[in-house]
């Protein structure tokens, strides 16, 4: 959270007993107090609570924190209930939109990384230094270039001419070099 604040991006991250005190201040808030706002998204009914001057736990560096809580309602009558937290303002980035926020996060989860863990075997991130997670998925980034790669050499989809094995090799150079600018003055 710090490092993504140090370099100016806004966290949202997902509020559970891994902060039980500001958990625990958030649930007792939220569950005394109607919501903040009730909409819909498509069929499904959202009750959404909003709260932005939870104190922050020691080691966070934030003057404040903002929690939101959602409660979405299913046609069947099935319940999905989660917090989460932020450091968005609240005049910056509404509740709601902060609730999509949220949402989006699960679309990230199945498709992308389920994807690639059923797919392409890749695990969980087995260490979370923050060199281990660049090359971690920098290694990861390289394996689907070449995956890629492979693909283009090796299926005849459309009326390409499939490509040697050699021009693929030189195209995944120039990709990862940096850009030749020639000064034409």
């Amino acid at each position: 959270m710090h490092t993504a604040q140090d370099v100016g991006l806004y966290v949202v991250a997902r509020l559970k007993n891994n902060l039980p005190e500001l958990f625990e201040a958030a649930r007792a808030r939220f569950e005394a107090a109607p919501p903040t706002r009730v909409f819909r998204v498509g069929r499904d009914r959202v009750e959404l609570w909003d709260a932005d001057d939870f104190d922050p736990w020691q080691t966070l560096r934030w003057t404040t924190v903002r929690v939101i809580r959602y409660r979405q309602t299913k046609p069947d009558g099935t319940v999905y209930e989660a917090y989460w937290l932020t450091n968005f303002p609240t005049q910056m980035v509404s509740g709601q939109t902060l609730y999509l926020f949220a949402k989006s996060r699960w679309e990230i989860e199945n498709q992308g990384f389920n994807d690639a863990k059923n797919r392409y075997g890749l695990e969980h991130v087995p260490h979370h230094h923050q060199n281990s997670l660049l090359i971690h998925w920098l290694l990861i980034v390289l394996a689907l270039c070449i995956e890629r790669l492979y693909r283009l050499r090796y299926l005849r989809r459309g009326t390409h001419c499939p490509k040697t094995a050699i021009e693929l090799v030189r195209e995944l150079r120039l990709s990862l070099a940096a850009p030749a600018y020639h000064d034409t003055s």
